[in-house]
């Protein structure tokens, strides 16, 4: 019999990649139809017109300026997506579900419209936009990874989805997460995603399919989340903006979570582009209508405010999170940050943030109260991925074996700052939760009345992660390392990624004493990254990404955003501006992608 002894997951996998790949044909049909080539032809084979470069690099409100110029219509600039996006995909493996028909039907749509009314229907009329798979689409599965999820449409549009149609978007692909959503990773039992630079190495998670489309110029717009660090290393890692807003202020009503319930540190909703006028279009849209939603859902009744930033600016650096040491290419991202910004007159200190380490501790106890068990139980016969093997391992331990592994970490291995995640990564009763979340709550008051109270900081710039991009598998070993990020969704700060420069083999080499240089931090993963064999090299990550954290106080998604863009000014054109992937790698020749 046909497929016997194949488990379920193997079946539905299949099932959900048949439908893909049906979805993807269609893509292409449509681009094919719409220039009268032959059914063989792959648009990644033909010359990439003059007129669709300049619409990929084109901002959002570039496009819309555009169309309402009569330029170019939103049909016109959906097939130029459409085609990017396809070639994209095949390097990057970073849609779930591509929705090019009914993106057809709506740029149409708006096409109407305006030659009916000559009124833009919103500030995204005919922007293609994307959105990581845990966004509910109207008759789309919200699988996130997990194949029981399979063949469960969605019924309605997520809130935020319905504020993107709103304001004119086209909404075309939902894009892959790992599973469970909670690792940097980009793979699950379905697909794995790819980084656009370099195909072995992974696109940052949990929004990593959407990096990976930004960073190649395959979407204009994208939406993610982001509890840990979601938004922020995908974008570090695949070259894009990103921004993580306060929890409260964008509605997550439709957004399918990875563990339902968990509020001791809260997730949120957070827009992803290719530039600071990307993201702050994105942002007014998603905030104002965010707020008028107020007595439904529980979000802040505070439109987008305007900010105006002092001429001067107070900000404050760090170059290592406690926990390990910050690779040369990501320190030299921070200096050459605050040396951009030095120039520009303001004021930039170095200083040591209140314990890191034990933020990240908190975080580990916190997710760890209750075994797991929540964020497994989606698995339902998947196998688990090796990503999540070390950041669930404490509490699926049996207390022989936590001895054990206690003994190793203390007295063999003699990694003290592992001993203190391993120890807080147990299950706990109800009334232990509650001290480790009063423990959170000294914590960030602790933290807030340092950096913002006494040393009255306006900014800090910070690595958004010890290395830039890992490859497959190497975050088995190496998922702590997530804490440069993971402070400041406990803290409650608003924070956004920025790309500053790229690797360099020279400039960036590990010096052969650098284990020697700086505080410690913990040995083993230390020893993972920069020992022999170790996961950084700079010659090996030549050319990938890296990028900055831009971070506010809470509830400074706007002035996180100016933040941003005085950053992004200060350093000047680097070869991250919308189109400068495709015309570095795709150029006009018919010249094939980086990958």
């Amino acid at each position: 019999m046909l497929g016997l002894g194949v488990p379920q997951w193997q079946r539905l996998r299949d099932t959900k990649l048949a439908q893909r790949n049906e979805r993807l044909l269609i893509g292409e049909n449509i681009w094919r139809e719409a220039k009268g080539v032959s059914p063989e032809t792959v648009s990644s084979s033909l010359p990439l017109e003059p007129e669709a470069f300049d619409i990929i690099s084109s901002t959002s409100i570039q496009i819309v300026d555009g169309i309402k110029k009569g330029r170019w219509t939103s049909t016109q600039v959906l097939l130029v997506f459409i085609q990017r996006s396809l070639e994209v995909n095949e390097h990057t493996d970073a849609l779930t579900e591509p929705m090019y028909a009914e993106a057809l039907k709506r740029a149409k749509g708006l096409d109407e419209h305006f030659e009916k009314t000559g009124e833009l229907v919103g500030p995204l009329h005919g922007v293609p936009c994307t959105f990581k798979d845990c966004y509910n689409v109207t008759g789309f599965d919200s699988a996130i990874g997990f194949t029981h999820a399979i063949n469960n449409e969605a019924k309605a549009n997520a809130a935020l989805v319905k504020l993107i149609l709103d304001a004119g978007g086209v909404p075309f692909a939902k894009t892959n997460v790992p599973q469970t959503m909670l690792s940097f990773e980009c793979g699950n039992p379905i697909s794995r995603t790819n980084n656009p630079y370099a195909k072995d190495r992974l696109p940052g998670g949990s929004t990593g399919g959407e990096a990976a489309l930004l960073g190649a110029d395959g979407t204009v717009i994208g939406l993610g989340t982001d509890i840990g660090g979601s938004v922020r290393i995908p974008a570090h890692y695949s070259g894009c903006f990103g921004i993580k807003p306060c929890d409260g202020r964008l509605v997550i009503d439709g957004v399918v979570p990875g563990n339902a319930g968990f509020e001791a540190v809260r997730g949120c909703a957070g827009p992803m582009a290719r530039s600071i006028d990307d993201l702050e279009a994105a942002l007014r849209v998603l905030i104002n209508g965010s707020a008028a939603l107020a007595r439904k859902f529980p979000v802040l009744p505070v439109p987008y405010r305007e900010v105006k930033l002092p001429k001067k600016l107070k900000i404050g650096y760090y170059l290592s999170d406690g926990f390990c040491r910050t690779s040369p290419a990501c320190q030299r991202a921070v200096l050459e940050t605050v040396e951009a910004l030095r120039k520009r007159g303001h004021d930039v200190v170095e200083f040591t943030p209140p314990n890191l380490f034990e933020c990240m501790r908190l975080f580990v106890g916190l997710t760890s109260a209750g075994g797991y068990q929540t964020l497994l139980s989606g698995l339902k016969g998947d196998p688990m991925e090796p990503s999540l093997f070390l950041s669930t391992m404490g509490p699926r331990l049996n207390w022989f074996l936590r001895k054990v592994v206690y003994v190793l970490y203390k007295y063999v291995l003699r990694d003290n700052k592992l001993v203190e995640f391993f120890n807080a990564s147990r299950t706990k009763t109800v009334t232990e939760m509650q001290a480790w979340q009063k423990q959170r709550t000294d914590y960030v008051k602790e933290f807030r009345e340092e950096v913002w109270g006494r040393l009255e900081l306006d900014a800090i710039i910070a690595p958004t992660q010890a290395v830039p991009a890992l490859k497959h598998g190497e975050t088995s070993r190496l998922s702590p390392l997530a804490l440069a990020t993971i402070v400041y969704n406990v803290v409650e700060s608003s924070a956004g990624v920025v790309p500053v420069t790229f690797v360099d083999p020279i400039k960036d080499a590990l010096p052969t004493n650098f284990l020697e240089i700086g505080d410690p931090g913990s040995k083993l993963v230390e020893a993972q990254l920069y020992g022999p064999r170790g996961a950084y090299n700079s010659e090996e990550m030549a050319g990938l990404p890296v990028g900055v954290q831009v971070i506010g106080a809470g509830w400074e998604e706007e002035k996180v955003i100016e933040l941003m863009r005085e950053v992004d000014t200060a350093l000047g054109p680097r070869g991250f501006s919308p189109g400068d992937y495709t015309k570095k790698f795709r150029m006009t020749e018919g010249s094939t992608d980086k990958l």
